[in-house]
Order: C-alpha cells, then sequence, then structure tokens
C-alpha cells in the first residue's frame, strides 16, 4: 500500500469507527431513558393506586381518574385545542376537588412556578371548589385554593347591588306599613 491508500483506509476507519460509536451511544442512551422512564411510570402508577386509599380514608369519593379536558386557545385568529389532564376529581361535603399526587422524591410545592401554574391551569379549566395537593411521600393532603383581590370596577359592582338591595328593602318596608296611601 502506499500513502494514498492508507490514508483512505485511515479515512474509512476513523469515520466508520465514529459512526459505529454514535450509534451505538445513542442506542444505549434511547435503552436507559426508557428503561428510566418504565421505572418512574410504573411508580407513579403504584402511587395513584395508594392515593386511591388515601383519599378514601379521608372521607373524599372519587368521581373520575385521569380525567382529561379540552381548552382553546386563541392567538390572533388562530384557535389552538389542547387537554388538560387531572389524577382525580373528588366529591367531599358537596364539594368538587381536583386532586394532584405527586410521588417524586422532590416533592413540588405550591411555591414551586411550575406546580403553582398547574393549579391555577386545573383551577380555571374545572373551576372547583378547590385543588387539593397529594404528598404520597408523607400521606397529607393540601387544600389549595386561589383568592383574586377584586379590582376597582368589582368593588364599585358590590356596592351599587348592596346599595341597590338596602333600598328596595327600605320601600318593601315602608309599603307594607302603610305608606303612600
Amino acid at each position: 500500500m502506499n500513502i494514498d491508500e492508507n490514508g483512505i483506509v485511515i479515512f474509512i476507519l476513523f469515520f466508520g469507527g465514529g459512526i459505529v460509536c454514535l450509534i451505538l451511544y445513542i442506542r444505549i442512551s434511547n435503552w436507559l431513558r426508557t428503561k428510566r422512564l418504565k421505572k418512574r411510570f410504573s411508580k407513579s402508577r403504584q402511587a395513584e393506586k395508594e392515593a386511591e386509599k388515601v383519599l378514601k380514608k379521608n372521607g373524599y369519593v372519587i368521581i373520575d381518574a385521569q380525567k382529561s379536558k379540552p381548552l382553546l386557545i386563541t392567538i390572533g385568529n388562530k384557535i389552538h385545542r389542547y387537554l388538560v389532564r387531572i389524577d382525580y376529581l373528588v366529591r367531599k361535603r358537596g364539594k368538587v376537588y381536583v386532586v394532584e399526587v405527586k410521588s417524586g422524591e422532590k416533592i413540588p410545592y405550591i411555591t414551586n412556578r411550575e406546580t403553582r401554574r398547574q393549579m391555577l391551569e386545573y383551577y380555571l379549566a374545572y373551576q372547583p371548589s378547590g385543588i387539593l395537593l397529594l404528598n404520597m411521600k408523607n400521606k397529607s393532603i393540601s387544600e389549595v385554593k386561589f383568592q383574586f383581590e377584586s379590582t376597582m370596577c368589582q368593588k364599585i359592582i358590590k356596592i351599587v347591588y348592596f346599595l341597590a338591595g338596602a333600598i328596595f328593602s327600605l320601600v318593601l318596608y315602608y309599603l307594607l306599613q302603610g305608606g303612600w296611601r
């Protein structure tokens, strides 16, 4: 072999070896990722089965599990559709709650931005009496309620309705006492 032939062989071996290693890396990475996801989903499924027991033990009646609700968002003139999926929809004492089950090592708290946004999305989509955050690590249930401050316009409307009711009550009282004879 001369130098040109050696160069071509080295070039082919270099790139061939690189491609083989890259393919092996991708396949092994995908296999490991799939294995981790299966483990995580298995743990989640187990936690959700146990969550049903915790909910029932605490007096909640399960209405639905893994319920999805379609939502529409309009941006400009284009409508986008997506699904919001909750873990459980439950009822207790006539009130309906959305339940989010958290079972990971790092239990997200409502102070966590992603958890807060998720809970707010559930609240707006389902408009429940409250959101329940079920921590499977310590089997605790925390109720999450969103309270929005009233705007000045909302406060004025409430005052107007109050005054209208008060005036109506006075007029009714006056009429019942034999007024305007």
